[in-house]
């Protein structure tokens, strides 16, 4: 069995245009026009990486402060492992996966091939020295929460909670309501609405 997935996700990889994947922007295009991968909210992360031909396994046996982890084989057979303890939460799984996906992404080419992500190096802050985690945490929040749809979801959002609210739309409602409707964390949502310029 483990052979048999091994060989599809090698076939699958072999037509892939790298050259076209190396952003979230360009990915999602990608996807849509090779694969047929359906652009919608939420972001179907777990299709994006079986389009990539990425072996995606959820595990037990990582050590306790291993969120995830990529090793990446030039020659297809990619595979991401998902700590289970530490991924329960569906916004934390979904962009453990989108990180693990950017390393893939950007960093097929380079000589580091395993990458072990912790708390600490999936942290914002704490990756902010690490070019390689940093560019993993801004791929994976690109991804999940595509500007387009950020801001076609958002006119929505707004319009209903300003119905519902005598024509107001508070801040942290509109948060809560378009992370939940990607499947991100509030957190994340914040982070990414401010890089946008939407929120301040």
């Amino acid at each position: 069995m483990k052979g048999d997935i091994m060989n599809v996700a090698s076939v699958l990889t072999k037509d892939i245009d790298h050259e076209n994947i190396v952003n979230p922007y360009k990915l999602l295009k990608w996807l849509e026009s090779e694969r047929g991968f359906k652009l919608q909210v939420p972001i179907d992360v777990d299709a994006i990486a079986q389009k990539l031909g990425i072996v995606v396994k959820y595990e037990f046996s990582l050590p306790d402060d291993a969120i995830g982890q990529i090793t990446i084989n030039n020659n297809g057979d990619s595979v991401v492992l998902i700590n289970l303890l530490q991924n329960s939460y569906l916004p934390r799984r979904r962009f453990t996966l989108a990180h693990e996906i950017g390393h893939y992404c950007l960093h097929r080419n380079s000589a580091k091939k395993i990458f072990v992500d912790s708390k600490q190096s999936m942290s914002r802050t704490a990756s902010y020295w690490d070019t390689y985690e940093s560019a993993a945490n801004n791929f994976a929040a690109q991804l999940l929460m595509p500007k387009k749809l950020i801001f076609d979801e958002g006119v929505k959002i707004v319009e209903t909670l300003k119905a519902e609210g005598g024509g107001v739309a508070k801040k942290d409602d509109f948060v809560s309501k378009i992370a939940e409707k990607f499947e991100v964390s509030n957190q994340a949502m914040e982070y990414r609405l401010k890089k946008l310029g939407i929120i301040s």
